[in-house]
């Protein structure tokens, strides 16, 4: 216990949450030093709660989905849903995303050895789903949620070979209204810099985990700009807008002229 160890190093990189940030700013004066730490306390994680379920493969669907869940998900692999689905109590504040991990990761894409189908669904501001101490209580709620959000009907439990699940409590950076005013730059000082989904990636059109890759991928760079390091660490542009985004886009735009800024929300979703 309280073993000291000192490391010279040219370069930090801190790859961590908000919440570890904020608890990290009071022990490290070099951090507390640094601009943007005092807009910090704005900031603050909500809890996820992942769970992956695994189905029997259908013969009946390219995915190997059961039928109705890869029908309704023919369109997108991803599905995201607001709170308030089917009137599940559990879900009153709780949004959550559906993945059709075939589509997703090499992992479990359909070959003619696979032996199950993998679906995961991550719910947002999960409080209450993670104080369900029994995985299989929680992995029926999805199963509930998926139905509900997909509209197709009852999901039979028996295709359920297997369910994980992952508590990620006050974990996940909380994106609200302004929230953006206290992300902090990749480079925060010298030799001090910053990746994760909470951190400033200067206008690369991604989120949430995709967001947490680019901002390493910008630090990386950052570093061997600072250092002379010959790294190749370039980040791949994100697919542009469809046409119902640029549309949206447009017409928050001429909202936005022509209304007086004290009765405008900061961002076109509010």
């Amino acid at each position: 216990m309280n073993e000291q160890e000192e490391i010279e190093c040219d370069a930090v990189v801190f790859a961590i949450g908000i919440n570890a940030a904020q608890r990290l700013v009071s022990s490290c004066p070099p951090l507390a030093a640094a601009p943007h730490t005092s807009r910090w306390n704005r900031l603050r994680g909500v809890t996820c709660v992942a769970v992956r379920l695994f189905f029997q493969p259908s013969s009946s669907s390219s995915s190997l989905l059961p039928p109705g869940i890869a029908e309704a998900m023919t369109d997108s692999p991803v599905a995201v849903c607001g709170p308030r689905v089917g009137g599940i109590p559990e879900l009153a504040e709780t949004g959550f995303c559906i993945y059709d991990l075939q589509r997703l990761q090499d992992e479990f894409a359909v070959t003619v050895n696979s032996t199950c189908a993998a679906l995961e669904v991550d719910f947002y501001r999960a409080n209450d789903i993670a104080a369900m101490a029994d995985d299989a209580q929680v992995a029926k709620l999805a199963l509930q949620a998926v139905s509900a959000a997909l509209q197709i009907g009852p999901i039979d439990p028996d295709l359920l070979m297997d369910a994980s699940v992952v508590r990620a409590r006050n974990a996940v950076s909380h994106f609200c209204v302004d929230s953006a005013s206290g992300s902090p730059p990749v480079k925060v000082a010298k030799g001090m810099y910053m990746c994760g989904d909470w951190i400033d990636r200067t206008g690369h059109a991604s989120w949430s985990t995709e967001k947490a890759v680019v901002t390493g991928r910008q630090a990386a760079s950052a570093i061997a700009t600072d250092f002379g390091i010959d790294c190749d660490a370039c980040v791949i542009p994100a697919a542009a807008d469809t046409a119902q985004l640029a549309a949206l886009r447009k017409v928050a735009r001429v909202v936005r002229s022509v209304t007086p800024k004290r009765t405008l929300p900061r961002a076109p979703w509010v």
